[in-house]
């Protein structure tokens, strides 16, 4: 038989292998980025929720509420009602300065994403390319030999390696949405707590109020990943202001403090995502390389048979 096709896929694969190292590089690239704007966006959210909470106490200083009726008999509605309002002007800003730094990464990102584009096309070809040598060889050449095999067995070995470290970074991001699901109920249980005194009130002095969600995603989340580190709850109050100006409650600023610890998990995790989707890229490059080898070799055999 003719090997003219293989040889001119052989010879396609060696003009464009060179795009595999930048495009796996660059794809890289961008997962660093994308986790880099996760805290940003974090940021952003939690400067929308503020915004909402200080619009909840303007309207509860607006109306015949519990709180309305405390600031009136301590004669202190118009004071806090100014303090309110400038406490959602802050918020505001914030929304404007932490938008910008949103969109200021997800151009980043859009930038190496778009210099990234030729060398995909490329990448997908030398893919099908490859795909292609390689049923042409099973199909044309028989038999065991054993630098074949010895190629193969190295073909193997990063197969396996990759599905390892893939199944890792897969099993980091499913802790890493439980992670940001417990940070969100928390989130809503601080909100829900500012805008009425009633429930908190009820609960009594010293207690803890920790969302249940929030609990059931913390543990699975520590099921799932048994090297995730734990932490310390939160055991000093201190009676300072937020970003905005806010001041919290025992009980709303042990969440708060809670979510600070989360986000140290989070970005544990990301920090180990990445150790292995740097040793993934390095492998997946290696991995095409040896492909090449494999194909190569049972080409020059399939010749000497001819």
């Amino acid at each position: 038989m003719s090997t003219e096709t293989i040889d001119q896929l052989i010879q396609a694969i060696a003009n464009i292998s060179r795009v595999e190292r930048p495009y796996l590089e660059n794809r890289l690239t961008i997962k660093k980025l994308e986790i880099a704007k996760e805290p940003v966006d974090s940021e952003h959210h939690d400067a929308l929720s503020k915004v909402t909470m200080w619009e909840n106490e303007i309207r509860n200083l607006n109306s015949w509420t519990l709180q309305w009726l405390v600031t009136f008999c301590t004669c202190s509605l118009e004071a806090e009602k100014k303090r309110a309002k400038e406490g959602l002007k802050k918020a505001n800003q914030l929304v404007g300065e932490t938008e910008k730094r949103v969109q200021e990464k997800i151009d980043e990102i859009h930038e190496v994403d778009v210099k990234n584009e030729k060398n995909s096309i490329d990448y997908r070809n030398l893919e099908k390319y490859r795909e292609d040598v390689t049923v042409l060889l099973n199909s044309s050449l028989e038999g065991d030999y054993p630098t074949i095999n010895a190629i193969n067995d190295s073909v193997e070995n990063c197969k396996n390696r990759s599905a390892e470290k893939f199944a890792n970074i897969k099993k980091l991001e499913k802790v890493k949405d439980l992670l940001k699901t417990s940070d969100i109920a928390i989130l809503e249980a601080i909100l829900e707590l500012r805008s009425s005194t009633v429930k908190e009130t009820l609960m009594g002095e010293g207690k803890v109020y920790f969302p249940q969600l929030a609990y059931d995603c913390l543990k699975q989340a520590r099921e799932e990943y048994p090297d995730l580190p734990g932490f310390e709850s939160p055991t000093e109050y201190v009676n300072e202001a937020d970003n905005t100006g806010a001041y919290y409650s025992p009980m709303q600023k042990y969440l708060w403090d809670v979510r600070r610890k989360l986000a140290e998990l989070i970005t544990w995790c990301d920090n180990e995502a990445l150790v292995l989707l740097e040793d993934e890229t390095q492998i997946q490059i290696e991995l095409g390389s040896r492909i090449d080898e494999y194909n190569l070799e049972r080409r020059r055999i399939l010749k000497e048979k001819l």
